[in-house]
C-alpha cells in the first residue's frame, strides 16, 4: 500500500522510501463502485462497522470512503465504530473491520510501538468472533503489523514488520488460491487475478486457508524505524509467506490482509496519481472485496 505517501524504488543493491505528511495521500473524489446489484436489502441488510476508535489510518469517510462505496453499492449498512470494543457494543454488527490501527496519533515514527488494544477489547473481539461475528482485518507495512499484534495473534496469524513490493496474484500460478472466494456464485463473480499495492506478510495458523501468496522473490524489508531504509537494512524471504488468508472460528470468521490499498482507490495530491481500485491489474479487486464480504456474511 501506498500508505503515508511512501514510495518504494527497488535496485539491486539499494531501497530508498520517500515519505511525505499523510494528509497528502487522499481518497479518490471520483470513485464509482462498478458493482451494480445489491446483495441486501433495507429489510435485511448486514451491518459492517468501520473501526475509528484506534486511530485508524484507513476510516469510513477518509481514506477507505471507497472501500465504504462498494460495501454500500452491495446494500451492506456501513458505519463509523468510535467506541472501544467490549462484547455488548460489537453484538451490535455482523462484520467488523479493522483497517490500519495505531497506538496514537503519529507524525513521529521512531519506535517504541504499544499496542493498538487493551487486552480486554483483544478478548472482546475473540469472544464476538466465536459466538458469530466477523472480523476483517488489515495490518499493512510496518508499523502496522506491531501495533495490532496481540489482535493479529490472538487469531494465530505472525506479521513480518517490514515492506513488499506490490504484488500480482494469479490463480494460473496458484499464487490466487481456489477457494469459494475466488470463485464466487457465477461466472461473472469468478477472480483470477487480484493486485497488491505492498504492504507486509504473514504466517497462517494451522487450520487457515490461505488465499493470497507470495513467491520465490518476495522479500520484506524491514527497517528499525518505519521508511528510514538503505542499503544495509535487513531483507527477508516472504517466500510461502501471505498476504490474504482466511480462518473460522467457532461461529464465526476472520478474514486477514497485509495490504489496503487493494480494496481502496486513493490518490496522491501532489502527483495526481491514483492507486488501488483504478490501477491496471486491479481491475478483479472490487469483486474480491465483495466475494470476501460475502463469505464473512456466510452467503458462501
Amino acid at each position: 500500500m501506498k500508505s503515508v505517501c511512501k514510495t518504494i524504488f527497488l535496485g539491486l543493491s539499494l531501497v530508498a522510501v520517500m515519505s511525505c505528511s499523510d494528509s497528502d495521500q487522499q481518497a479518490d473524489p471520483d470513485f464509482v463502485p462498478k458493482n451494480i446489484k445489491k446483495t441486501f436489502s433495507q429489510s435485511n441488510s448486514s451491518v459492517v462497522f468501520i473501526d475509528e476508535a484506534h486511530n485508524n489510518f484507513l476510516t469510513k469517510n477518509g481514506r477507505y470512503k471507497p472501500f465504504a462505496q462498494v460495501l454500500s453499492s452491495d446494500g451492506y449498512t456501513v458505519k463509523s465504530s468510535s467506541e472501544k470494543f467490549t462484547l455488548a457494543y460489537l453484538q451490535q454488527a455482523n462484520i467488523l473491520v479493522v483497517a490500519n490501527a495505531l497506538d496514537k496519533n503519529r507524525r513521529d515514527w521512531t519506535p517504541p510501538f504499544t499496542n493498538a488494544f487493551y487486552s480486554s477489547e483483544v478478548e472482546a473481539v475473540k469472544q464476538w468472533v466465536i459466538q458469530g461475528g466477523s472480523l476483517f482485518l488489515v495490518a499493512d507495512h510496518t508499523p502496522f503489523p506491531k501495533v495490532i499484534e496481540n489482535l493479529s495473534s490472538a487469531f494465530g496469524f505472525e506479521f513480518s514488520n517490514g515492506h513488499v513490493r506490490d504484488a500480482l496474484f494469479r490463480i494460473d500460478d496458484q499464487s490466487l488460491a481456489k477457494h469459494s472466494i475466488t470463485q464466487g456464485d457465477s461466472q461473472s463473480e469468478r477472480i483470477t487475478q487480484v493486485k497488491s499495492f505492498g504492504g507486509s506478510a504473514f504466517q497462517i495458523p494451522a487450520k487457515a486457508q490461505p488465499l493470497l501468496t507470495l513467491g520465490k522473490r518476495a522479500t520484506s524489508i524491514v527497517p528499525e524505524i518505519p521508511f528510514q531504509i538503505n542499503a544495509k537494512t535487513p531483507r527477508v524471504s516472504m517466500n510461502g509467506w501471505h498476504q490474504c488468508a482466511v480462518l473460522e472460528v467457532g461461529e464465526g470468521r476472520v478474514a486477514v490482509f497485509s495490504e489496503g490499498m487493494m480494496f481502496s482507490s486513493q490518490f496522491v495530491a501532489a502527483t495526481g496519481k491514483k492507486y488501488g481500485l483504478e490501477s491496471n491489474g486491479a481491475e478483479q479487486n472490487e469483486q474480491f472485496l465483495l466475494n470476501v464480504m460475502h463469505w464473512l456474511s456466510r452467503l458462501m
